[in-house]
């Protein structure tokens, strides 16, 4: 996903935020990927802090934190 305030491709907490904020599906499965390699690492945490916040993919991302987990 191009990030309209980003100049890089990591799952920082700002990249997380937007993928979550404003994400569609086919931006949403590198994250989803990310987090079933490693559902307790430090993306699946930064995911998770993230999904406290009212975003509109919050609620799919508890989900798929919870099923990997």
């Amino acid at each position: 996903m191009k990030h309209r305030h980003l100049t890089h491709a990591k799952f920082t907490l700002a990249a997380i935020e937007d993928i979550l904020a404003r994400g569609r599906m086919r931006d949403w499965e590198p994250l989803i990927t990310a987090i079933q390699d490693d559902p307790y690492g430090e993306i699946a945490e930064k995911t998770r802090i993230i999904c406290e916040l009212p975003l509109y993919g919050a609620p799919v991302f508890r989900r798929v934190l919870a099923a990997a987990r």
